[in-house]
């Protein structure tokens, strides 16, 4: 009966280890170390530039900049990211909207507005690593 109850629990055990995934994210093209690394997880178009399922807020302190999302579900998953450079909480933009704050999107669209998250998705099934250059 224990040897049940313990191939049951490897069996779970497993199984979860299995769907745990890390997306590293590398960040380049940092030009300053002033400011906060604003970083937003996004699994879906209804979250997709609104207030992600995960984020982290990073002090600037040098310009390699790693940041990891562990034990992720296999999924879809897409990144957006800002230099808040005067630490106000919010990327600054002029007039028009354009941000004047670098910034920047897994797969690196963006050029000419915010990409669709079909577009900035990445396919977490395994560990990966991903660069995002900011703009």
């Amino acid at each position: 009966m224990k040897s049940i109850y313990f191939s049951a629990l490897v069996l779970t055990l497993t199984s979860f280890s299995t769907f745990a995934h890390d997306l590293s994210i590398k960040v380049d093209n940092v030009k300053s170390t002033k400011g906060f690394l604003y970083i937003s997880l996004h699994n879906s178009d209804s979250t997709w530039m609104k207030q992600g399922i995960q984020g982290q807020k990073l002090a600037m302190t040098e310009k390699a900049v790693n940041v990891v999302f562990k034990d992720l579900e296999a999924g879809d998953y897409a990144i957006t990211l800002y230099q808040d450079e005067n630490d106000n909480g919010s990327i600054d933009k002029n007039v028009i909207g354009i941000p004047t704050e670098p910034y920047g999107f897994s797969n690196n669209g963006g050029s000419f507005g915010p990409p669709s998250f079909n577009d900035a998705k990445v396919i977490v099934n395994e560990n990966k690593e991903i660069t995002i250059y900011l703009q």
